[in-house]
């Protein structure tokens, strides 16, 4: 079910207190409200500045790996480097996570990973 907002809440700030608030929501990829709402809530806010590239190197993965299941299908055998790409590319991966998680597990407050 929807959650209905009918109240509004006002607050004052200075020109930098309202810019800092706003470049924070926006670097969280939320619009002030939900910023707010989460902050008041004590939720931790987390930036992953790499999660881009981590969806990307995902992708790439699934892409190489359906292009050696389709060779092995046909030609019954992987070559060498297909198998060493895709194991540069999930430590790559694995490294990105373990910034990630390193950031997430040290911190208590606002994350910027």
């Amino acid at each position: 079910m929807a959650r209905i907002k009918t109240e509004r809440f006002e607050i004052r700030l200075t020109p930098l207190e309202k810019e800092k608030l706003l470049n924070k929501a926006t670097q969280a990829r939320m619009n002030m409200a939900q910023y707010i709402l989460a902050l008041s809530e004590q939720k931790k806010i987390i930036v992953i500045k790499e999660l881009p590239m981590l969806i990307k190197q995902i992708i790439k993965i699934g892409t190489n790996v359906n292009q050696i299941a389709m060779v092995a299908n046909t030609n019954k055998s992987v070559s060498i480097k297909q198998i060493e790409l895709i194991n540069v590319q999930l430590t790559n991966i694995q490294e990105l996570l373990g910034t990630i998680v390193d950031a997430v597990s040290n911190s208590e407050d606002e994350i910027e990973v």
